[in-house]
């Protein structure tokens, strides 16, 4: 089976999950209500003010809750379907099938980024004046990404869809790297969404409490550049907001995601041995 056509087959086994369309519908409401309960008052380019504030601001807590039900199965899907023996007979290799399964993964985390962008652009198009496309971002700067206010608004939210999707497939990419030591997805779904969760209830609730304790650098630092933080955009805040700054988060991204990638072909051809006695 060639290249492309295993992408096709590993892409069915993904968007067929039943799981994935609940946790859609249930987060395309939420999304909703959650943009459309308190609208700004309108005024001049507030529709792409908007669109690039939704992401950081509430948008990545749905894009994660779908990244961590579509992924959690991606590895269990064959055990608990017991297709487990016949993934053995595959002629090209279980590390081909783990390429493939991971490139699938690239491409769902953008069709999901993707998703909740349209969905804004949808709500906040019934809502403000859609004109000023290519209008400088120093026109309405967005309280939650600081980039350079030269750029224009559609440069900032091409560079923002590009910043989530990497962001996400790194969470993606740490997720299947789980599944090799949890064989149960629901377990998967637990540990990965309950440490998101925990990050979040952390950031938003218990540092406004311990925020001036001397211990409470150490969790606000690793919720800042963690996951929590890099899907919410903080690493935006820690570098200058220039050209250059932007193409090195998108350096830094590409190096975790080479290495999270050849981690989790090592993991598998560990797991290989170890289940041959080798």
């Amino acid at each position: 089976m060639g290249f492309y056509k295993l992408l096709f087959v590993e892409g069915k086994k993904l968007i067929f999950q039943r799981d994935i369309y609940i946790a859609l519908f249930i987060c395309t409401v939420l999304f909703w209500l959650a943009i459309n309960s308190n609208p700004e008052p309108s005024s001049p380019f507030q529709f792409w003010k908007s669109l690039a504030s939704v992401m950081p601001w509430i948008g990545y807590w749905f894009v994660s809750v779908l990244i961590v039900v579509g992924v959690a199965r991606c590895l269990p899907f064959e055990r608990e379907q017991g297709m487990e023996e016949l993934i053995h007979t595959y002629k090209k290799g279980r590390l081909h099938l783990l390429v493939v399964k991971q490139v699938t993964l690239l491409i769902y985390c953008a069709l999901v980024v993707f998703y909740f962008y349209l969905l804004a652009i949808a709500a906040y198009a019934m809502q403000y004046d859609t004109g000023g496309l290519f209008a400088q971002v120093r026109m309405a700067e967005s309280p939650y990404v600081s980039v350079n206010p030269s750029w224009t608004f559609a440069q900032l939210l091409l560079y923002e869809y590009g910043y989530l999707v990497l962001a996400a497939y790194i969470f993606a990419l740490s997720i299947l790297f789980l599944s090799f030591i949890i064989k149960r997805s629901v377990f998967i779904i637990m540990i990965a969404g309950g440490s998101f969760a925990a990050g979040e209830i952390f950031y938003f609730f218990l540092l406004r409490y311990i925020g001036t304790m001397e211990i409470s650098k150490y969790p606000y630092f690793i919720n800042r550049y963690g996951f929590n933080g890099m899907l919410g955009f903080n690493y935006l805040d820690s570098l200058t907001a220039d050209y250059i700054s932007a193409i090195q988060v998108y350096g830094l991204f590409a190096v975790i995601i080479v290495l999270l990638f050849l981690l989790n072909l090592a993991a598998k051809r560990w797991m290989r041995h170890v289940a041959l006695g080798d």
